[in-house]
C-alpha cells in the first residue's frame, strides 16, 4: 500500500503543487479560448482542483498507515 501512496503522491502531488502555486502557468498551457482564460473563475477552479488533489494525496497516506496496523 505504501508503493501506491508514493505513486499517488508523485503524480497528484506534483499536479496539486502546480495548480496551487502556479495557476497562471497551468492556464497558459490549457487549450481554452483566450476569452475564457481571462476569466477569474478559471483560476479559482484550478486552485479548487489543486486542493482536491492535495486531499487525495493525504487520504492515500491515511489509508496506507491504517492498513499498516490491520
Amino acid at each position: 500500500m505504501f508503493i501506491v501512496a508514493i505513486l499517488i503522491t508523485l503524480i497528484f502531488g506534483s499536479i496539486s503543487y502546480m495548480l496551487l502555486k502556479h495557476p497562471e502557468g497551468a492556464i497558459q498551457l490549457s487549450s481554452f479560448s483566450d476569452d475564457f482564460k481571462k476569466k477569474p473563475f478559471l483560476k479559482m477552479f484550478l486552485k479548487f482542483m489543486g486542493w482536491w488533489f492535495l486531499l487525495l494525496v493525504i487520504a492515500a497516506w491515511i489509508v496506507a498507515f491504517i492498513s499498516l496496523f490491520e
